[in-house]
């Protein structure tokens, strides 16, 4: 849901208004209709392109197995790092109907020390191999009329340890596919009810969300989909905004393990659910360039590897103590310019 909160709050760079002409006997009057669409007056400008990296300092991990040959373990996860790049493009912008195209790419190292026995096979995968994920996805989006509209958007992303020279897409492919139907009761308030069927608690399954993006006034507002996330936003100027609040995400990982004795089982499938309380500041830097930081405290809530893909059966369950991260985003949106054109057509 989080990868779907984006589009949700994100979407207004590709709505345009449309204009219907008419001619009276003196002068050309023009009525302005704004379609229904997610996004608020106060929120922030959509983005097109953003670069991120995140980091978590030194926290504990201890690993328990019911299997005999995979034991129990325990260490410090020195560091957890990740890095992001996303990309939006719209293929069809119409006044009612977008459809967008979005890739993303995705590397994230954990490094451990101190581990207990210092053979244990799961930390001394992750640290050889990183996890990583290329994506792809579509999202169409149709305004009905001024009020209602809805999305529908598919994802596919290779999810694992995956390497240049070993890609294989029927190893690593992961689907997503999100729906959601909405109200625009008027340019400060937007509802409406979906569903993932995805990962966001680590294992596929359809998840219910319910949008809510309100403007209260000039300096407040609230942007969330719950239960996946919620913000609430203070508008200190047209170039300051600052959020906090709290949001899920969640991950599959599919691993070939070659350290012994998880590889007897040749792959397993890593799946995690995380939670974050944040604060956030998002700066204007030039008109069409933004910069933000994030910090918080991350909390996991599941962790566990299942000793094949897509299995119920439990191989290992990691306890993973919570920490402070610190989030950096550069990201691009457009020009003011180009949003005052798109309002006078």
């Amino acid at each position: 849901m989080i990868k779907f909160y984006l589009l949700l709050i994100g979407l207004p760079l590709f709505f345009c208004y449309q204009a219907k002409a008419q001619e009276p006997e003196v002068k050309e009057v023009r009525e302005i209709i704004e379609y229904a669409s997610p996004s608020v007056e106060g929120q922030g400008r959509s983005r097109g392109i953003i670069v991120a990296y995140e980091r978590l300092p030194q926290f504990a991990i201890d690993s328990n197995s019911d299997d005999a040959r995979v034991g129990n373990g325990n260490g410090q996860v020195r560091r957890n790092n990740k890095f992001e790049v996303r990309a939006f493009a719209p293929i069809l912008n119409k006044p009612q109907t977008k459809l967008i195209f979005g890739f993303n790419y995705e590397f994230e190292e954990f490094n451990f020390e101190n581990i207990n026995p210092a053979t244990y096979s799961l930390y001394n995968n992750l640290e050889d191999k990183n996890l990583k994920s290329i994506g792809a996805q579509l999202a169409y989006l149709h305004s009905i009329d001024e009020e209602k509209f809805y999305l529908v958007r598919v994802k596919g992303e290779l999810n694992g340890d995956y390497t240049r020279d070993n890609i294989s897409i029927g190893d690593y492919l992961k689907t997503t596919v999100d729906v959601a139907y909405g109200w625009k009761k008027s340019p400060y308030f937007a509802w409406g009810i979906g569903a993932q069927f995805g990962y966001t608690f680590g294992r596929r399954r359809v998840y219910p969300g319910v949008l809510y993006n309100r403007t209260f006034n000039d300096k407040w507002g609230v942007e969330s989909i719950f239960p996946a996330n919620a913000r609430v936003r203070y508008n200190v100027s047209e170039k300051t905004l600052l959020y906090a609040g709290y949001r899920l995400e969640g991950a599959s990982y599919n691993l070939f393990v070659n350290e012994p004795p998880l590889s007897q089982f040749g792959k397993v499938e890593l799946r995690r659910t995380d939670v974050k309380g944040l604060v956030r500041v998002e700066q204007e830097i030039h008109d069409f360039l933004w910069f933000a930081v994030e910090g918080g405290f991350r909390q996991y809530y599941r962790n566990r590897v299942y000793e094949d893909i897509g299995s119920t059966n439990e191989l290992i369950d990691n306890d993973l103590a919570g920490a402070g991260y610190i989030r950096v985003e550069l990201y691009a949106v457009p020009p003011r310019k180009l949003l005052e054109k798109s309002r006078n057509r």
